[in-house]
């Protein structure tokens, strides 16, 4: 596979070449699947060579698993960098909200923002810090949800 210039073109290159069968990608990605499906929450190792090797975090694995599988499926995978700052539209897709949605939380103080010129703009770690919060937030609820309901002797 040719070196692409950026995050998309080279994920848009492997997928193209995950899904023709014979390829070597294609190759390389069903084994590479079947590797990791094999050592769930042991340690992988990425040995380069006589350069050496290092222990690959969790959460790269788990990026590798996912993306692997959705190659294997046929789909296509997109990669992106995301910024440090975020326009409203970008928050609001992150989230998950509207982009109305996300003013109003703004509005509100709930996620700091900052204006740039006429455009407000959301660091990244504020919008995630809010969807650990409303995740939190969920999570506590619906805790409190069942444990009402056990003490209603509902079953279901």
């Amino acid at each position: 596979m040719s070196t692409a210039t950026t995050l998309a073109a080279t994920a848009h290159q492997l997928s193209e070449a995950a899904n023709r069968k014979g390829s070597p990608e294609h190759a390389s990605l069903k084994a590479l699947l079947a590797l990791l499906a094999e050592a769930p929450g042991e340690e992988v190792r990425l040995t380069v060579g006589h350069a050496g090797d290092v222990a690959v975090p969790d959460l790269v694995v788990d990026l590798l698993r996912q993306i692997s599988a959705v190659l294997d499926r046929g789909d296509g995978v997109v990669v992106s960098e995301v910024a440090r700052e975020l326009t409203t539209s970008e928050a609001a897709r992150i989230l998950g909200v509207s982009r109305p949605t996300l003013t109003s939380l703004l509005d509100r103080g709930e996620i700091p923002s900052h204006k740039v010129g006429t455009h407000r703009r959301v660091a990244l770690q504020d919008a995630l810090a809010y969807r650990r919060r409303r995740i939190a937030q969920q999570r506590a609820t619906y805790e409190a949800l069942m444990a009402e309901q056990d003490e209603l002797g509902i079953h279901e």
